[in-house]
């Protein structure tokens, strides 16, 4: 535990800033909310090493990573200043390769006024600054940004966890209309950001993955000494642009919400970072997505990704389009959940134009079965099979793999979890 805080601390560039800013709210502080969660694995694998291990297999575990395992050990904290302010920390740590044995996911320092009065009813205004997740995935909604419906995310989420982080703020104006007797609810969220100008690398030469492990902040995706992956890092800024995000979320009685957002992070590419020496990646995409719940314990999810990377080395562009979508169905039975989850995700090969790759650079699909038994607050029991069927050039060329792969991830889950904020 202790080398978990210490490497924390070391990783929290943004602790001063947000001690700054907290320092302004005069308002008492109440206790804090604070949460430990440690998670262990029994794991059966067959399939290629992941990107963290120097491989190019898209599980969490790979090549002979079978056996007991950590999940995840993570320490989170929310303390509040009177009712308006909020800080959150959230440290993790995968047991894996990087170069950060335990670091931050998220960092953040939270406004919420009260909700005001104005045209067409009442408002609420939420401003976030710091490190945090963007409002994409209507998968991972649970506490450290985790799925309450399966221990791996789907494609699209586990790409966001690997490479996408909004280092920067973020503004939310939501239309309170369930206040003022309509049915709905209108949300509409706004961001800038820095220091992602590495996002794209994972996803361009090794392509999608399904985990759920998400990359600390400043830490890499793929280990040192991997061909085309060595030392990815996502979290750098390297063209010093701004990039930004819009989106709209429209929620009816809670039940249904759809979601839709535009990203660009605004990179120059081609821009060489003077630390790491890596070039910047150019991404953009946009996300559209529905849950839809029932009062008897019935989830329903559907999500579509589409976008692009590119790089321009020496001056010509060098493009990767992507795309991912996944279903998810879920229903709870008391303290049982039972999943299913298909996605289908591909991404076309470096091609010189705007809209298609010259090649299919990764094409795959994936089926996933989860079962989760939760008698109470503190524990949590997950039995998952996840079988991933694709292609991957980057596996055939430079780990000389066979074109076509077949992956099968089992993992047995025990999670404890204490803290008042469980």
């Amino acid at each position: 535990m202790g080398r978990l805080l210490d490497a924390c601390l070391s990783n929290a560039r943004l602790l001063p800033v947000l001690a700054l800013l907290a320092s302004g709210c005069r308002t008492p502080a109440m206790a804090a909310d604070w949460e430990l969660d440690l998670d262990g694995r029994l794991v059966s694998v067959e399939a290629p090493p992941p990107f963290i291990a120097g491989g190019f297999g898209s599980l969490r575990f790979g090549g002979n990573e079978s056996g007991l395992r950590i999940g995840r050990i993570r320490l989170a904290a929310t303390q509040t200043f009177g009712n308006l302010w909020s800080v959150h920390l959230d440290a993790s740590s995968w047991g894996d390769h990087d170069k950060i044995p335990a670091g931050l996911t998220e960092a953040w320092l939270q406004l919420r006024p009260y909700p005001f009065a104005g045209p067409f009813g009442g408002y609420r205004l939420r401003i976030k600054t710091g490190a945090f997740y963007a409002p994409i995935s209507l998968e991972n909604r649970t506490s450290g940004w985790e799925s309450p419906y399966s221990l791996s995310y789907s494609a699209i989420n586990s790409w966001l966890g690997e490479e996408v982080r909004t280092i920067g703020t973020e503004a939310q104006l939501d239309w309170l209309g369930t206040r003022s007797g309509q049915a709905f609810e209108i949300g509409l969220t706004a961001g800038l950001f820095g220091w992602n100008d590495g996002a794209g690398t994972a996803l361009a030469y090794g392509g999608f993955t399904l985990t759920d492990r998400q990359t600390v902040l400043w830490g890499r995706a793929g280990a040192p000494g991997t061909r085309l992956l060595n030392r990815a890092e996502p979290f750098r800024e390297m063209s010093g642009n701004a990039g930004a995000y819009g989106g709209v979320e429209v929620r009816y009685f809670d039940r249904v919400v759809l979601r839709f957002l535009r990203y660009d992070n605004d990179a120059n590419p081609g821009t060489p970072d003077p630390v790491t020496h890596a070039q910047s990646w150019s991404t953009t995409f946009d996300s559209a997505g529905v849950r839809a719940e029932s009062g008897n314990g019935w989830t329903v999810i559907g999500q579509y990704l589409n976008g692009g990377t590119y790089i321009s080395p020496t001056g010509e562009d060098r493009r990767w389009p992507f795309r991912a979508t996944f279903a998810l169905l879920s229903k709870r039975f008391g303290p049982h959940t039972f999943s299913v989850r298909y996605d289908r995700f591909e991404v076309d090969g470096p091609g010189d134009d705007e809209d298609e790759g010259s090649e299919v650079w990764q094409k795959g699909h994936a089926l996933t079965l989860a079962y989760i038994f939760q008698p109470g607050p503190q524990w949590r029991i997950t039995l998952e099979w996840l079988h991933v069927t694709g292609a991957s050039y980057s596996l055939e060329e430079f780990a000389d793999g066979p074109p076509l792969v077949r992956q099968t991830q089992v993992q047995l889950a025990l999670r404890y979890a204490v803290g008042p904020a469980r």
